[in-house]
């Protein structure tokens, strides 16, 4: 899967692609906490902001515990 990572602060803009989810939320993290405006896009195209982070673990079914 592949997971996008926009950010902007001011005049500056950076695209990342990501293929796990976790190194994704890792890195939108990351910039959040540097003063980004953040949001990844995840495989079905919706926007996640960093508020939403978690959605995107739950929505990934190989990050669910098996019974």
């Amino acid at each position: 899967m592949t997971f996008i990572v926009q950010a902007s602060r001011g005049e500056d803009v950076t695209t990342t692609i990501r293929l796990s989810v976790v190194v994704a939320i890792a890195k939108g993290l990351a910039l959040a906490e540097e003063g980004w405006q953040v949001f990844i896009i995840g495989p079905d195209g919706v926007r996640y902001y960093p508020s939403e982070f978690d959605k995107l673990l739950l929505s990934n079914p190989a990050l669910q515990s098996r019974e």
